[in-house]
C-alpha cells in the first residue's frame, strides 16, 4: 500500500460541534486527540481559547458551507507552544479578540477577581510613560516641547522591541513555539458583523454574570510570534479597527512567512518585526494598506527581512520603515500613496525594482541617527515618481546611501533627488528627468558623486548645488539637457568638478555665483540663453571645454568674476566672450582660448592720450 494512503488511513478524525458533538467544543476535542490528528469542526460561533500543544494537528471544516467564527474575551485565542521543528495547521475560520475594544464595551463589562486586578498591565505601564507615549502616539495639545522631543526620540525604541509579550497577553494568535500553518482565514479586531450575535451569545451562556466596565485601552496585537515561534501564513486577512489601537502582525524575534494575504486597519502599525541575521522573514505578494503609524516595520541589526512583491499603500505613515543598521530587501513592490513610501534610518536596505509613486511626501527617505551610518542601496527601481515632495530624501552626517541605475525618478513636486544635513550620497546612472523643482538639489553642507546620469527637462536647475561640504561633489559624465533654468546652478560653492559632461538645450548651461569650481572637458552647447556665466566673486577653474551653439553668449563673465579660463574652444555662439568689468587677472584670455566670432571685453588699459 502507498505509504501517502496509509498515513492518510491512519489520520485519527475528531469531530466538533456545539450542538450535537461528539466534542462541543474545539478544546475538548484538542486535548483528546493524539498528535497528527485532524480536527473536524462543524460552521458555528465558538468562545472558547486553543491551546495547542500535540504536534501536527489540523483544525478544518467539517462542512463547505457556514463559517466557523471564534470570539474570546481574554488571553490568545489561539497559543501554540510547540517544540522547535513541530507544526500545526488552522483552516477556514474566522478568528476575533473582544478585549478592551470599544465596540465591545458599548455592550459587555468585564470581570476579574483574580490578583491581575492588583497589578498594572504591562502594556498599560508602557503606554503611560511619558516618554514613550509621545513616541508611538505622537504629541499631544500642539505643545512645541513635546514635538521636539518626539523628533528626537531614539528610532530604536521602537513599539516591535519596546512591547511587552507574555502568554496570557490579549490577541488573536500567539506562537510562543513551533510553526503555525495558517491558510485561507479571517483575523478581526473589529468583531466582523456579529455584535448582536455576541450580544445572545453572552445572555445565553452567562445569564448569572454582574459586570463591571474595564475602561484600560490597551495595544491589541492580532498575531504575537515569539522567539521560538514561526508563523506560515497564505491567504489570510488580518483587519484592525478605527476606534482602538491595535497591531496587525508583531514578530519578535521569531519566523514569519506571510504569502499572498492582507493587513489593513491597524492604528499602531500594520506588521512590526524585530529580527535577527538567523531569522526567516518573508513577506510576498500581499497587500498592507490603510493602517497608521507605519505599514511594514522591520528593525534588528544585520536581520534580512525579504519584503517582495506586495502592494503598500494608503498607510497614514512610511509604507515601510527600515531601523538602523537592518539590512531588509525591498524588492519588486507597488508602494503608494503611503505618508512616506519607504524610510530609512540609519539602516541598510537593498531598495530594488519597485515602483515608489504617489506618496504623500517623500517617495524615500533615508536619514541617519546620532551618526550611525546609512548605506542604503537604491537600485534598478522602475519608477519613483508623482510623489508630493522628493523622489528619494537623504539626509544626516555619514548618510552614503548610493543611488543607482533607476529607470525614472520623475514627475515629483519638488526635486527628483534631494541631499541634506551633511549627507555624502552617490548617484549613479539614473534618469532623472521631468521634476517640478531641481533634478538633483545638494543643499548647503551635503555632496554627492554624481555620474553618468540622464537629468532632463527639469523645471529648475537640473542640478543645483552650494555652500559648506561641496567641495566634495564630483559631477561626471552626465548628459544634462533640457533644464527649464540652468543645466547646472553652482551658488557659493566650494572646490567642486564637473568634469566630461554634455550640458545643452538648458535655459542656461553652468551658472557659478561665488564659487570656485573646475569645469573640465565639458561639451556645452545648444543652450537658449549663456553657455557659462559666472556672477558676484567667482572664481572657476575653467579648462578644455567645448562652449558652441548658444543662443546668447558662450562665456559670460559679470561682476568681479574672474579666474583660470585657458584652452577652451568658444565658436558659433551669438555672441562668444562678454566680460562685463575689465580685470587683470583675465587680460590674456582671448590668446589662452580659441575663441572665434563676436568678442565684448573692455580695454585693460585706460587711454592717456589727453
Amino acid at each position: 500500500m502507498d505509504s501517502n494512503i496509509f498515513k492518510k488511513q491512519s489520520v485519527h478524525h475528531f469531530i466538533v460541534d456545539s450542538e450535537s458533538g461528539p466534542y462541543k467544543t474545539i478544546q475538548e476535542a484538542i486535548n483528546a486527540a493524539e498528535p497528527g490528528s485532524v480536527i473536524k469542526i462543524a460552521p458555528g460561533l465558538y468562545n472558547d481559547n486553543i491551546y495547542i500543544n500535540k504536534a501536527d494537528l489540523t483544525l478544518e471544516p467539517k462542512e463547505k458551507q457556514g463559517d466557523i467564527i471564534l470570539v474570546v474575551q481574554n488571553n490568545p485565542a489561539i497559543l501554540v507552544d510547540l517544540e522547535p521543528g513541530q507544526s500545526c495547521k488552522v483552516c477556514s475560520m474566522k478568528l476575533s479578540h473582544s478585549g478592551n475594544s470599544e465596540d465591545v464595551q458599548e455592550f459587555f463589562i468585564f470581570i476579574n477577581f483574580n490578583q491581575q486586578n492588583n497589578k498594572r498591565n504591562k502594556i498599560e505601564e508602557m503606554i503611560d510613560d511619558k516618554e514613550f507615549k509621545l513616541y508611538i502616539f505622537g504629541a499631544f495639545g500642539g505643545q512645541q516641547d513635546a514635538i521636539a522631543q518626539y523628533q528626537n526620540f531614539n528610532p530604536e525604541n521602537e513599539l516591535a522591541n519596546k512591547f511587552p509579550i507574555e502568554k496570557d497577553m490579549n490577541t488573536i494568535v500567539f506562537v510562543q513555539g513551533g510553526t503555525l500553518k495558517m491558510e485561507n482565514c479571517l483575523l478581526s479586531l473589529k468583531l466582523f458583523k456579529y455584535k448582536f450575535l455576541l450580544i445572545f451569545f453572552f445572555i445565553l451562556f452567562f445569564p448569572k454574570q454582574s459586570f463591571i466596565v474595564n475602561n484600560k485601552k490597551n495595544i491589541l496585537p492580532a498575531v504575537v510570534v515569539a522567539e521560538r515561534g514561526t508563523i506560515n501564513f497564505n491567504h489570510v486577512e488580518i483587519k484592525g479597527n478605527n476606534n482602538h489601537e491595535t497591531i496587525g502582525i508583531l514578530v519578535k524575534k521569531g519566523n514569519a512567512i506571510i504569502e499572498q494575504s492582507k493587513v489593513y486597519g491597524h492604528l499602531m502599525g500594520g506588521i512590526l518585526i524585530w529580527s535577527k541575521k538567523q531569522n526567516d522573514v518573508r513577506i510576498s505578494n500581499s497587500k498592507i494598506y490603510k493602517n497608521t503609524k507605519v505599514g511594514i516595520h522591520c528593525i534588528g541589526e544585520d536581520a534580512q527581512v525579504m519584503i517582495e512583491g506586495n502592494k503598500i499603500e494608503n498607510n497614514n505613515g512610511p509604507g515601510v520603515r527600515i531601523g538602523i543598521a537592518n539590512k531588509s530587501s525591498i524588492v519588486r513592490n507597488e508602494i503608494k500613496l503611503n505618508q512616506i513610501g519607504i524610510e530609512v534610518v540609519s539602516g541598510d536596505p537593498f531598495i530594488f525594482s519597485n515602483k515608489i509613486d504617489k506618496n504623500l511626501t517623500d517617495g524615500i527617505q533615508t536619514s541617519s541617527f546620532n551618526g550611525s551610518r546609512c548605506d542604503g542601496k537604491i537600485k534598478t527601481n522602475l519608477s519613483i515618481c508623482g510623489n508630493k515632495e522628493n523622489g528619494i530624501n537623504c539626509k544626516g552626517k555619514n548618510n552614503y546611501t548610493r543611488i543607482e541605475s533607476n529607470s525614472f525618478i520623475g514627475y515629483n513636486k519638488k526635486a527628483g533627488i534631494k541631499a541634506d544635513d551633511d549627507s555624502q550620497i552617490s548617484i549613479f546612472k539614473n534618469k532623472i528627468t521631468k521634476n517640478l523643482q531641481q533634478g538633483i538639489l545638494l543643499v548647503e553642507t551635503s555632496s554627492a558623486m554624481i555620474e553618468k546620469n540622464e537629468i532632463t527637462d527639469n523645471i529648475k536647475a537640473n542640478i543645483a548645488l552650494g555652500g559648506m561640504n561641496s567641495h566634495n561633489t564630483y559631477i561626471v559624465r552626465n548628459i544634462i539637457t533640457g533644464g527649464r533654468c540652468e543645466g547646472i546652478f553652482i551658488v557659493e560653492g566650494g572646490d567642486c568638478w564637473v568634469m566630461h559632461n554634455t550640458i545643452s538645450e538648458n535655459n542656461d548651461g553652468i551658472v557659478c555665483m561665488s564659487s570656485v569650481p573646475e569645469i573640465t572637458k565639458n561639451e556645452i552647447s545648444k543652450n537658449k540663453s549663456n553657455g557659462i556665466m559666472l556672477i558676484k566673486n567667482s572664481k572657476p577653474t575653467i579648462f578644455k571645454n567645448m562652449i558652441s551653439d548658444n543662443d546668447g553668449i558662450g562665456l559670460f563673465i559679470r561682476d568681479k568674476s574672474c579666474g583660470k579660463i585657458h584652452d577652451n574652444i568658444i565658436k558659433s555662439n551669438e555672441i562668444e566672450l562678454v566680460m562685463e568689468k575689465r580685470n587683470q587677472a583675465l587680460q590674456n584670455i582671448i590668446t589662452t582660448n580659441s575663441v572665434t566670432g563676436d568678442i565684448r571685453v573692455p580695454q585693460i588699459f585706460d587711454c592717456n592720450i589727453f
